[in-house]
């Protein structure tokens, strides 16, 4: 095929692809993504210097990855009917979110973390055997939305006051886990009898320190300081401080207030560029995010080879005639 078809042919494939992505943007105007006041300067400063390789994401995982209703990291060591009995029952006061007082704080970690070193439990050859049998479900448009990440290079950090094991072992058993993703998490130490002999970091990642991963996580910011656009994604007003201390040219942040009366959803508003509304809101309104980026940046590419082609081209004057 002549170089000039060949052109021809990309630059009208660009064209389809971005026509492509502008349908799926008009798409997410019906979906339950609601942009907040923020949304629209933020998206625009975005996309002027939209580049896939300058792109990073930090996100949640309970609640944010997995549906609003799903059963989340700690609840689902607590209430394993496959762990011991006494453990069972020593962890169940933490669980009473109504009038345990250790719910509010940072105490709750490391009770919570005592408690499994002290009993040995979870055994670490039980923890997908609890994750397959549990009810942690993803939410709906987020294995899509990591598969792509994965496939386009884009990196990917999990900030979780969970528990790195569970959160490692639910992404393996949906094809997720792949080289692109890095988890900032509370992560058990298995001794030799296979049972948590500590819990780390210490002090913990909890709700309240999420501002702790820029030094928790220190190598993967270091290896990917180039990338200074972020979507930063969280079900709690706090999950956005994991990008506190992390330097950045541009920053969309998207909340999932869940099933939250319409009093903290108008909070959330305040804190987050966007929403994601319901314990179901589909993740593919960010998916879409991405595809603004992609988008912006091929219309930016095919407006400089047109430009490359023009002065290429040899001048003519007035009639037609080569000045060269």
């Amino acid at each position: 095929m002549p170089a000039h078809s060949m052109t021809a042919a990309a630059a009208a494939g660009a064209s389809l692809l971005i026509i492509y992505l502008a349908i799926r943007r008009r798409r997410r105007l019906s979906s339950s993504f609601l942009p907040t006041q923020s949304f629209g300067a933020k998206h625009e400063g975005l996309l002027r210097d939209a580049r896939l390789d300058k792109l990073l994401v930090i996100t949640d995982f309970d609640a944010t990855l997995t549906t609003g209703d799903s059963t989340q990291c700690h609840d689902l060591v607590g209430f394993s009917d496959l762990l011991a009995a006494q453990f069972r029952e020593g962890f169940a006061p933490l669980l009473d979110w109504q009038t345990n007082p250790l719910t509010d704080g940072v105490q709750w970690w490391d009770t919570a973390h005592a408690l499994m070193v002290k009993y040995g439990q979870p055994p670490r050859s039980l923890i997908p055997r609890m994750v397959r049998q549990s009810s942690m479900v993803p939410r709906p448009g987020a294995l899509k939305l990591l598969h792509r990440l994965a496939l386009l290079n884009v990196p990917v950090l999990i900030v979780s006051a969970g528990l790195s094991d569970v959160i490692e072992e639910f992404l393996r058993q949906h094809d997720a886990l792949t080289e692109n993703i890095t988890v900032c998490s509370n992560r058990l130490n298995y001794g030799a009898d296979l049972a948590p002999q500590s819990v780390a970091p210490d002090p913990p990642i909890t709700s309240f320190t999420k501002a702790s991963a820029y030094r928790a996580a220190g190598s993967f910011f270091k290896h990917h300081a180039a990338r200074r656009s972020l979507l930063v994604l969280g079900d709690s007003i706090t999950d956005i401080d994991a990008a506190t201390e992390v330097p950045y040219d541009h920053l969309i942040s998207v909340g999932f207030p869940n099933s939250r009366g319409p009093e903290a959803t108008a909070k959330y508003a305040e804190s987050y560029d966007a929403l994601v509304l319901g314990d179901h809101g589909s993740l593919a309104a960010v998916d879409e995010l991405v595809d603004d980026v992609m988008a912006a940046e091929l219309s930016a590419s095919e407006h400089i080879t047109r430009l490359s082609k023009l002065k290429r081209q040899p001048s003519t004057g007035a009639f037609g005639v080569d000045r060269q």
